[in-house]
């Protein structure tokens, strides 16, 4: 158990990702992400967020020991239902949903199966293992590719969204989303992603 939490530890400590908290700033991000989802309200009539209202609490952070890898390195997973930036996120999920390329991707395993079933015979499968994915996924150069598929995408029709409201919430879901860890401290990552879990959902947006 003691080498779990210096491990633990030692990624936490990490301050180009991660920022410990004093307080808990649950009220200020509701206040924040309220007055921009007021402004968006009032600048279109075709997307409307509903404001967020009620109690919340922070997120907690847990990690999952990868066995199977040398190391045992941890997967750090962050519970977002606390949160006021949960429904949120989940709401420019779904308006997001339509702008992902599917070209290139498959939902499903059966899907895949299906796919080399059907297919020619011929070509070659390859099979890559990202090291640390979900912690070393980009936000601010991903909010980037969003915001241009979102916006300067010819095929595409624009969110009608103001840009600039559109990154400012992405931002706050991404990186100002506060948690908790086991040895009750407080932080928020600023830089890089856990998995972010929810009941039914698990994203990085």
């Amino acid at each position: 158990m003691e080498e779990y939490f210096d491990k633990l530890d030692a990624t936490l400590s990490d301050t180009t990702k991660f920022e410990r908290l004093t307080r808990n700033p649950t009220k200020d991000i509701k206040g924040v992400v309220n007055k921009i989802i007021s402004t968006v309200n009032a600048a279109s009539n075709a997307v409307h967020l509903p404001p967020i209202s009620g109690d919340f609490d922070l997120g907690y952070l847990y990690w999952n020991v990868m066995t199977h890898k040398a190391g045992n390195p941890l997967r750090p997973i962050i519970s977002q239902t606390p949160p006021p930036t949960y429904a949120l996120a989940k709401r420019l999920n779904h308006i997001l949903t339509p702008y992902v390329p599917s070209s290139y991707s498959l939902k499903s395993s059966v899907k895949f199966l299906e796919v080399i079933r059907d297919s020619s015979g011929t070509g070659t499968i390859a099979s890559l293992d990202v090291e640390s994915l979900f912690t070393n996924a980009p936000v601010d150069e991903t909010i980037h590719i969003i915001l241009n598929r979102v916006y300067r995408d010819p095929p595409m029709t624009p969110l009608n969204i103001p840009e600039g409201s559109l990154k400012a919430l992405l931002g706050i879901c991404t990186k100002m989303a506060p948690f908790t860890t086991q040895r009750g401290h407080m932080y928020r990552q600023k830089r890089r992603t856990a998995l972010r879990w929810a009941p039914h959902w698990a994203s990085s947006l």
